[in-house]
């Protein structure tokens, strides 16, 4: 499958992308190129595009993630940038997402199989998939009554034991629970 290559006629429809956080300066007495209804403001160049923005992760049609400090912040408001090759297809029907931790917010995320990232061990879903499995991992990770229900002797293990599973096989958390 060919990727389809996106620019600043395209990249803004169904789409999935993580934005790098970038110092305002850069685009500072610059005029935007498109301001979008919700206020967020464009910038194209022949490399990619920045974009001012107080709202990231679900963006109209695509999925846009902001890779940042939590320093970075300035009145709310954060600006990115990402290459034209960064953009990759999304849609709710296609497995082409990943789960695995973040090495900058050191939670759990998606992230989508084109990205250099993605090894052969992680289980593509789908979007809805994605999240639903998303949803289960946090609960692993920052509670703990779930855990009195399954024998064990050390929580941290089991908790890898549920974690991995569900990143790298297809089989359902209480599956997983059940052969723990």
């Amino acid at each position: 499958m060919t990727k389809l290559n996106y620019h600043k006629q395209n990249f803004f429809k169904n789409t999935y992308c993580i934005f790098k956080a970038v110092d305002p300066q850069l685009v500072k007495n610059k005029r935007p190129n498109y301001t979008s209804r919700s206020g967020s403001q464009y910038f194209y160049t022949d490399d990619g595009v920045y974009r001012i923005s107080s709202h990231w992760g679900r963006a109209a049609t695509c999925r846009w993630r902001l890779q940042t400090e939590a320093t970075s912040f300035r009145n709310g408001t954060k600006v990115g940038f990402a290459n034209w090759s960064d953009f990759h297809k999304d849609n709710e029907v296609e497995k082409l997402y990943f789960i695995k931790k973040s090495k900058f917010t050191h939670t759990y995320e998606y992230f989508h199989k084109n990205e250099p990232s993605y090894r052969a061990t992680f289980v593509l879903r789908t979007a809805g998939d994605t999240r639903k499995v998303l949803r289960q991992l946090k609960t692993i990770t920052t509670e703990t009554k779930w855990a009195k229900y399954i024998p064990h002797d050390d929580l941290d293990d089991l908790r890898d034991y549920l974690i991995e599973g569900l990143i790298t096989t297809n089989k359902s958390l209480p599956e997983l629970k059940r052969e723990y």
